[in-house]
Order: C-alpha cells, then sequence, then structure tokens
C-alpha cells in the first residue's frame, strides 16, 4: 500500500465536503463518530483522512438499544493499494473495498472501508403538527 498522505489530506480539507450527504444519518455520523472512535479516527488522521467525511456511510435501522449501527463507512483515499489484509483498530476493521460507488476522480487513489461503527442514535426533532 502506498498512500499519498499530503494528496489525502488536501482532498479531505479543501474537497470532500462538496461531497457529504446531508441526510439525518450522515449528520449524525460527522458528529459524533471521531469523539466515538478516537483511536480509529487517529489511525485514520495518520493516513491524511478525516473520518467525519466519508465518500459514502451505510446506516441501518436503530436497534433496540438506541445505537445506530453503521454497516460500513467508504472513504477515498489517494495512491495505490493493490492488495491489503484487513486491519483491525479495536473492533473497527479497515479494509480494501471491493465494491463502491464511483468517485468521479481521475487519479491514483482508492477507497477504504470501514466497518461496523455504532453510535448512540438521538433522532432529529420533529416539529409539532399544527392544532
Amino acid at each position: 500500500m502506498h498512500i499519498n498522505i499530503e494528496r489525502t489530506k488536501t482532498y479531505y480539507r479543501l474537497e470532500a465536503d462538496q461531497m457529504l450527504c446531508d441526510c439525518n444519518s450522515c449528520k449524525h455520523y460527522r458528529s459524533r463518530v471521531k469523539s466515538a472512535y478516537p483511536e480509529v479516527a487517529s489511525h485514520l488522521a495518520k493516513w491524511g483522512i478525516a473520518m467525519e467525511k466519508p465518500f459514502e456511510a451505510c446506516p441501518l435501522e436503530p436497534d433496540a438499544d438506541g445505537f445506530l449501527t453503521y454497516c460500513v463507512c467508504q472513504y477515498i483515499v489517494f495512491g495505490t493499494c493493490p492488495s491489503a489484509e484487513p486491519l483491525q483498530v479495536g473492533d473497527v476493521t479497515l479494509r480494501l473495498s471491493a465494491f463502491h460507488p464511483s468517485t468521479g476522480i481521475g487519479e491514483a487513489h482508492f477507497v477504504l472501508d470501514v466497518y461496523p461503527i455504532k453510535l448512540q442514535y438521538e433522532p432529529a426533532a420533529t416539529p409539532n403538527a399544527p392544532d
């Protein structure tokens, strides 16, 4: 694996915001993931990845205990990774993605899968219906 850390940092600083999803579960992920998974966030930051800015985040329905599980979260990484063994950081797996949407990026890059991510779920406030 050869990661272009500077290019990856530049992407997350200047370009990633344009690709962020604005749905409630993605906003929820962005606001809580770094504090819930500081060890993973630190590891990703070494590669230039901003954990709070996923390319894709795929949540399941909230469970009975009030947790929202993101079965996979994907991150764009500049450089090459022809094949690599999965890496464990605590209870979270990092691995080269085999399936992801098109990134539309024309330079050398790959997509990293990070999973599972489990966050306490707090549904967005629902406005009261008019009387």
